[in-house]
């Protein structure tokens, strides 16, 4: 079963709520604001969106997806550009894992990836591959548990950072908008078992204990938001119960 991701649609403000608008935009202009160098490679481009805007900066930016649905799109928004930019962009539908090019890239771009991936060490190597000598890395996961059929992995700060380290020198971990957004390093050799410093452990523990306070207070407005509306239907229903005993 096909994905069927929207992010262009989102970006634009054309489907979901006004939240998912400011969040796919906030995360999107993060993973721009963090590329580095000149070649991209944007891994699971589905509609285009990143490869473009970043196309549109000067970068040559090569995306690449499984979904032809998705590739399709891509071309069809990339084909309203400028010259420039649509000779900026390269759209292809491939499976990244199995790709034998020789080329390397400054930067790779798995945004809203990794956590569909049982095995994520099988991409994360094919990456480390295609990524030039201290190449930067850029990933967005959701933050925590995310109800979606096709999520093989639920992230926190440590444990995607343990994900990386064997691979990749984590430089920057954050929190945006319930995105976890990670900057890192390509390292020169594997290191397949690697444990983290305890400074490293404490960072992670800090940022999860600061963000985990954060769901747990929105969670609470909600359940209060729902309760006054609950208690308001209620009532509404006594008053209309009252209201028909008086007129029988």
């Amino acid at each position: 079963m096909a994905n069927h991701d929207r992010v262009s649609e989102r970006y634009y403000g054309e489907i979901n709520s006004e939240d998912s608008h400011e969040a796919t935009r906030t995360r999107i202009h993060w993973m721009c604001r963090e590329a580095t160098g000149k070649r991209i490679l944007d891994v699971g481009c589905s509609q285009g969106i990143t490869s473009i805007l970043l196309a549109r900066e000067g970068f040559r930016v090569t995306g690449v997806d499984l979904e032809e649905e998705s590739i399709r799109y891509a071309q069809a928004e990339l084909a309203k550009e400028s010259k420039p930019v649509r000779n900026n962009v390269d759209f292809r539908m491939l499976d990244i894992t199995k790709w034998k090019v020789k080329t390397t890239f400054d930067t790779v771009l798995l945004g809203e990836v990794l956590e569909h991936f049982a095995h994520p060490e099988t991409l994360l190597l094919q990456v480390h591959r295609l990524l030039q000598e201290e190449g930067t890395l850029i990933v967005t996961v959701p933050y925590g548990y995310h109800p979606f059929y096709d999520h093989k992995q639920t992230f926190y700060a440590g444990n995607l950072a343990m994900c990386l380290m064997p691979y990749f020198e984590v430089l920057k971990l954050e929190v945006h908008h319930k995105y976890l957004c990670c900057v890192a390093r390509k390292r020169r050799k594997t290191q397949l078992h690697m444990s983290p410093t305890l400074k490293q452990v404490t960072e992670w523990m800090q940022l999860d204990h600061v963000h985990f306070a954060e769901v747990e207070q929105n969670h609470l407005r909600l359940m209060k938001l729902r309760k006054k509306a609950l208690d308001q239907a209620v009532e509404q229903v006594k008053r209309l119960r009252r209201q028909e005993n008086l007129e029988g």
